[in-house]
C-alpha cells in the first residue's frame, strides 16, 4: 500500500493564487472607505529648528471652546516633539455632535501657536497631517 499524497496541480495553485490576488485588490480599494471609520488621528511634523511643548487637542462645540480634561474636550500629548521629528498620535476626545478639532502648542521660543485640524466633525474619525515650519503651519485634514 502507497500511501503518498497526491501534490496539487499548477491549475488548482494557480487558480488559489489569482483568488488571493483578487481578494488584496478588493481590500486594497476598500481601505479608503475603511479608513474614514477609523478615530482620528492626527500627524505633526516639526521641520522647524524649534521643540514643540504643551501639545494638545481640544474640541469646540458651537460658539466656543469646552476646555476641560475632566469632559473629554481636552487631549493633552504626554512628549514634546523635538525639531526634526514626527509623531502621531490619537487624541481622546469625546465629541458630542458637531464640532471642531483645535490643535495648540508652544515652540521653544515660548510662542503660542492654534491651528484648526478638523474644521468639522461628528464622529471624530478620519486623518489631519500638520506640518510645521519656522515660517507657517500647513495643515492637510481628511475628517469626518
Amino acid at each position: 500500500m502507497n500511501r503518498r499524497r497526491k501534490r496539487p496541480s499548477r491549475k488548482i495553485i494557480i487558480l488559489l493564487a489569482a483568488v488571493v490576488i483578487f481578494i488584496g485588490i478588493i481590500i486594497g480599494m476598500a481601505y479608503p472607505t475603511i479608513d474614514q471609520f477609523r478615530s482620528l488621528r492626527i500627524t505633526i511634523h516639526n521641520q522647524s529648528d524649534f521643540d514643540l511643548t504643551n501639545v494638545n487637542a481640544s474640541l469646540v462645540q458651537g460658539e466656543g471652546p469646552v476646555n476641560s480634561e475632566r469632559d473629554g474636550s481636552v487631549y493633552k500629548l504626554k512628549k514634546d516633539i523635538a525639531s526634526g521629528k514626527k509623531v502621531k498620535f490619537t487624541p481622546r476626545l469625546s465629541p458630542s455632535g458637531e464640532s471642531s478639532v483645535h490643535l495648540q502648542f508652544t515652540d521653544s521660543r515660548g510662542e503660542i501657536h492654534t491651528k484648526v485640524v478638523c474644521g468639522y466633525t461628528e464622529y471624530l474619525s478620519g486623518k489631519t497631517y500638520v506640518n510645521v515650519t519656522n515660517d507657517n503651519i500647513t495643515v492637510k485634514e481628511e475628517c469626518w
